[in-house]
């Protein structure tokens, strides 16, 4: 049922009998990048931030939330690796190991 990644300023509402039914369908995806669930409940907040497989899950607000600082990308078919200022300067960088013996 969900098979199509939208990029935009989308919200698809699909209604569900149960939580177990829609956390089912939303992992049944092959992209995963953000999640949003919308509740009065923290528990099920929390829940369904555990049971749902998204590089970013939003509970109670828009999914163009976002800070640089924190890791942004998606699991699955959703990008590849992660953006944000510690992520950028590890694509940035090459490690080199120096050693020296200093005991001649």
């Amino acid at each position: 049922m969900l098979t199509e990644e939208i990029f935009g300023p989308v919200m698809s509402i699909i209604p569900f009998a149960t939580l177990d039914e829609a956390v089912r369908a939303a992992n049944d995806s092959v992209y995963a990048l953000q999640a949003g669930v919308f509740t009065t409940s923290l528990d099920t907040g929390f829940q369904l931030a555990r049971q749902l497989v998204a590089g970013a899950v939003v509970v109670n607000e828009t999914s163009d939330y976002r800070i640089d600082a924190l890791p942004f990308g998606g699991f699955k078919s959703s990008g590849i690796g992660r953006e944000g200022v510690r992520f950028a300067v590890e694509a940035m960088t090459e490690p080199k190991n120096v050693i020296v013996n200093l005991g001649c």
